[in-house]
């Protein structure tokens, strides 16, 4: 491998790059170049080859053809080691963390300035060092496991950052940060950038792309349709460049269901709970959702809502308190089930999908039991198939051949079979976890019109998001939860942003803390 030794001027360039799977063509070559002293931003819906570029680029995959070039020089990448070497550093939407180990182990994998004898304590103050110099600070004593999706994320940020990485790339690092720490993060990026490294911001938030890069790049179908100047761009100029079927790119408020608030579909009730490691997650939660209504709530990561979650829907149990849905008291997943919950997890695929599964299994996972399906403990396949087939229609899936292996799609096409069926049949209520993270804007888009169609049909919507756009965009209330308890409760039409903002990070309403 050969390494430029000036690491002050690194710049990444890509020429020819050609990456096959199978008959798939991910990335068709093209040259790109990435200057230091810039934050580089990648556009494209997905499957437009971006991820898949800049794994090459990171040593997580070899390219068929072409050329990755550092500082002028070539470079061969053997491992993503090899690549964090070079000073090219990746941080994924799906994270690469080890499960097991707390934060401060986690910071410490591969640290050049750790031995292997340094002490737990010291650990702990090095890993409070580095969250506290990025402004994303996380327990460095927690278990990685147990942590939410959003501290999960920080400490990938933080470990690739702490690595020194020169070339910063970032897969959507914002998804799952509020929009304070996102802030912050795009100042860090800035700074970054000031100072001379190259980031490669790949994002789906096109405001964000626009006021964080100098430069916007803009794929589709493995190719490079565009490069330019920041001040060469605009919304619509980027979602045109994006997708050939939408001229408007910016996020619209749904159009409002004329139909009053009605009966309290879910009641949540001075609901407690302790975390993993033994400490008070919920303390006194009370909050209803009402038929045809959406209550989005928001708040840090890390502040009760993983807890809450999964207490309504039946996988964890609280130490009190009381979860009510359509009139029936829920303990556990049948319960959830019977009472008509539909649950959309953060985690598409490692919860809400069997990703080794076909489709058409993952589309009757709900319903196999019903006389519809099933004959006695045998699963009708005609009939499962044919369920699955009108479901993938209805939901616009990108293929119609049910028997692919879910595996196979795209993370918008996942999220769309996911929440398509668990918004299928008899429901009276779903909560729905971060249901558009890392998707692009069209397949956002198609998720957010099915939430709002459940809720226009009547259902009671429980969104709990991160995006504060998406919250604002589609609720009909907004609740945030801090510490473990509801912190304000709000109409959309009178919820401040600043407000919320301020109570999200513990302040209260009127701006004291």
């Amino acid at each position: 491998m050969t390494v430029m030794t000036d690491r002050a001027g690194l710049a990444l360039e890509l020429s020819g790059i050609v990456k096959k799977f199978g008959d798939l063509t991910a990335v068709s070559g093209f040259e790109i170049c990435f200057e230091p002293g810039q934050v580089h931003a990648l556009l494209g819906e997905n499957g437009a080859g971006k991820s898949t570029l800049m794994n090459v680029a990171a040593g997580f995959l070899t390219p068929d053809l072409g050329e990755i070039a550092i500082g002028g020089r070539a470079v061969h990448f053997g491992s993503p080691r090899d690549a964090i070497e070079a000073g090219v550093g990746m941080v994924h939407q799906h994270f690469r963390l080890v499960e097991q180990f707390t934060v401060a182990q986690n910071l410490a994998i591969g640290a050049k300035d750790v031995g292997t004898l340094t002490s737990t304590k010291a650990l702990n103050e090095r890993a409070a060092e580095i969250g506290a110099t990025y402004g994303l600070g996380v327990d460095p004593s927690k278990v990685v496991g147990s942590l939410s999706v959003g501290e999960k994320q920080r400490v990938e940020i933080l470990r690739t950052l702490s690595r020194g990485a020169q070339v910063l790339i970032l897969d959507e690092p914002t998804a799952v940060l509020t929009p304070d720490e996102s802030d912050q993060l795009c100042l860090n990026l800035r700074a970054m950038a000031s100072a001379g490294a190259t980031v490669v911001f790949i994002s789906h938030k096109l405001n964000e792309v626009l006021a964080v890069a100098d430069r916007v790049s803009v794929m589709r179908g493995g190719l490079l349709v565009a490069s330019r100047e920041r001040s060469e761009c605009d919304l619509d100029s980027l979602a045109r460049l994006m997708f050939e079927d939408v001229t408007q790119a910016d996020e619209r408020r749904s159009a409002r269901s004329a139909v009053s608030l009605g009966t309290e579909i879910m009641t949540i009730q001075d609901l407690r709970a302790r975390d993993e490691r033994g400490a008070m997650a919920l303390k006194g939660v009370t909050l209803e959702v009402h038929d045809h209504e959406i209550v989005g709530l928001v708040g840090v990561a890390g502040n009760g809502q993983q807890e809450l979650e999964q207490i309504v829907a039946g996988i964890r149990q609280a130490d009190s308190g009381t979860v009510v849905i359509n009139g029936d008291e829920v303990h556990g997943v049948q319960a959830a089930l019977r009472a008509g919950l539909g649950y959309i997890p953060e985690d598409r695929r490692g919860t809400g999908l069997v990703t080794a599964q076909s489709i058409w299994l993952n589309s009757i996972l709900r319903i196999y039991k019903q006389g519809s399906i099933s004959r006695g403990v045998l699963i009708q396949t005609k009939k499962a198939k044919k369920f699955a087939l009108e479901l993938a229609k209805k939901v616009n899936l990108s293929t119609a051949d049910v028997t692919t292996l879910v595996q196979h799609l795209s993370g918008g096409n996942a999220q769309k079979l996911l929440a398509g069926r668990e918004l299928e049949g008899d429901r009276k209520a779903v909560v729905a976890v971060n249901p558009t993270q890392g998707l692009d804007v069209k397949a956002a888009r198609a998720v957010r019109d099915r939430l709002i169609q459940a809720r226009d049909e009547g259902l009671a919507v429980l969104l709990i998001s991160a995006d504060l756009d998406e919250v604002f965009a589609i609720s009909d209330r907004i609740a945030v939860i801090y510490e473990g308890q509801i912190a304000g409760n709000f109409a959309v039409g009178d919820a401040d942003r600043d407000e919320i903002g301020r109570l999200m990070g513990g302040g209260s309403a009127n701006g004291l803390s």
